[in-house]
């Protein structure tokens, strides 16, 4: 499966919405853009590496990471690890397909303290098993939303 992320307002993304996708408002800021996620069958920005998430969960929280060669090989070998503790929530890892060293994790919860405490602890998970490996700084980025 690939994704494509559009950000925009409701009414310009939701006449880009098909059966297949999934349109999502910001969870904590009524004045940020929304979010689709455009699946295709072919091509997109995002190409699907490993897991899945619930589709009855309605909170959404995305994870961008830009890694160097060296830290990118190292979360690459450990996303398939059965002690990635990452792989034990409803999440679907993809790698950006011009770019193999950009990563987009998708993590759906029910409920609003499991989001937060999932955050908290995503950026201690990262840390702890790539940035322990490298001195150089990567990109990280958390986003919430839900479905519209």
């Amino acid at each position: 499966m690939n994704i494509t992320l559009k950000l925009g307002t409701y009414n310009f993304l939701k006449n880009q919405q098909t059966s297949a996708d999934t349109l999502l408002k910001p969870l904590f800021d009524d004045k940020a853009d929304h979010l689709l996620i455009k699946v295709l069958a072919e091509s997109g920005q995002y190409r699907k590496k490993t897991g899945s998430v619930d589709e009855s969960n309605r909170l959404f929280l995305l994870t961008y990471l830009k890694f160097n060669k060296d830290q990118a090989a190292i979360f690459d070998s450990k996303m398939y690890s059965d002690d990635f503790v990452i792989n034990d929530r409803d999440s679907e890892i993809f790698q950006k397909n011009d770019n193999r060293l950009e990563y987009l994790i998708i993590t759906t919860f029910p409920d609003e303290s499991s989001l937060k405490n999932w955050r908290s602890f995503i950026k201690k998970q990262i840390n702890t098993e790539i940035q322990r490996f490298s001195e150089e700084p990567f990109g990280f980025f958390l986003k919430e939303y839900e479905i519209s």
